[in-house]
């Protein structure tokens, strides 16, 4: 083999270790350019050509790979990538399908086609590659993270704990172990094991978002709401756009009797009405299902406190709803809807969400 081929190619592999892909691009051109039946070249360069968003290329690359060797299980999987990036579900499935044929014991197979399913929204399919991947390679630490988000998706929390638990004896700063680990637990209403985790993946990315979102919401749980608002506040200072921040801080807000927090509860929900029902919802049933009585007790005194106080007879609302009282409940949601005609759309979006009927 030519010598110039080798040392372009181990040029090209340093530089997309790097990070320069169009160094990269041109290094692997240059040993294919020299030693054309090189197949590893030209599946390194599609690889490149692939995170530099170069599609075509990066498929027409894997195309010839694989005209030289229709069993090159690595440039299915790649293909398969590339295909799905340019939208073409049905050409990626099917590269999946051939390198699972080809290679029905190779771990990377199932998770790959794990990932893809979770991606697009099958977490079932998912949980089932990846739980394979695991009877292939017990030691995939990704494969067990990523079962773990599986679980969530399927309401398995205890079973994700499991998995994250599993991850993070192995690697004890996975970031993305703790992300999970403290999302189910968040799920159980284990808000002290949920803000532990959250220390450790602010430790571990200090500078990212998922840490303060989870203490926050952990705070809130643990009825901690100053120290939960100053991680909601520069939550949203990273994340202006981010609803879930906002419905979480309005959450934080009206505990502490922040009038602000109407404005914040229409902010998330302008955002992303999805997301904000779910963190508000959240909430909600955790408190519903830990302290009901405290809960009504609390709308009481809030409302004894301020007689505009809308938040609370929506909340009074969905908790009375929680609790299959919805004749008592349709007494809140009538003077909700005299006192914040505005703002009926969002309780409306939040008694769907509980299961009830709007009154």
């Amino acid at each position: 083999m030519d010598n110039v081929a080798k040392e372009a190619f181990l040029d090209g592999v340093a530089k997309a270790r790097a990070g320069d892909l169009a160094g990269a691009t041109a290094s692997f051109t240059e040993a294919v350019d020299r030693e054309p039946g090189w197949a590893q070249a030209r599946l390194n360069r599609g690889v490149a050509w692939f995170l530099a968003k170069n599609y075509p290329a990066a498929i027409s690359d894997f195309d010839m790979v694989l005209a030289a060797d229709p069993n090159a299980v690595d440039a299915y999987l790649n293909r398969s990538a590339a295909r799905r990036a340019t939208g073409d579900a049905a050409g990626a499935d099917a590269d999946l399908a051939t390198a699972a044929e080809l290679a029905p014991d190779n771990p990377v197979v199932y998770h790959s086609r794990g990932v893809i399913r979770l991606r697009s929204g099958n977490p079932a399919g998912a949980a089932a590659d990846f739980s394979r991947t695991l009877e292939l390679n017990p030691a995939y630490v990704v494969a067990r993270v990523n079962r773990g988000a599986a679980r969530i998706q399927l309401g398995d929390f205890a079973g994700a704990i499991a998995d994250c638990n599993d991850a993070l004896l192995a690697e004890p700063k996975n970031r993305d172990a703790a992300v999970n680990r403290a999302t189910a637990r968040i799920m159980l209403n284990d808000f002290a094991g949920a803000a532990k985790d959250a220390d450790t993946i602010i430790a571990v990315d200090p500078n990212g978002i998922e840490g303060l979102y989870i203490r926050g919401v952990a705070r809130t749980g643990l009825e901690q709401f100053r120290p939960a608002l100053t991680d909601l506040d520069e939550l949203i200072r990273r994340a202006p756009t981010l609803a879930a921040a906002w419905a979480a801080r309005a959450n934080a807000k009206y505990h502490l009797g922040d009038a602000s927090a109407m404005a914040d509860y229409r902010e998330a929900f302008r955002l992303d009405a999805a997301s904000a029902t779910r963190v508000t919802v959240r909430l909600l049933k955790a408190q519903a299902a830990a302290r009901p009585a405290e809960v009504l007790a609390e709308c009481q005194k809030f409302r004894t406190r301020d007689r505009h106080d809308a938040i609370s007879l929506a909340r009074r609302a969905l908790t009375r709803i929680i609790q299959n009282r919805q004749s008592d409940a349709n007494l809140d949601i009538n003077a909700f809807r005299k006192l914040a005609p505005g703002d009926v759309t969002i309780l409306e979006m939040l008694i769907t969400a509980v299961g009830g009927k709007k009154g």
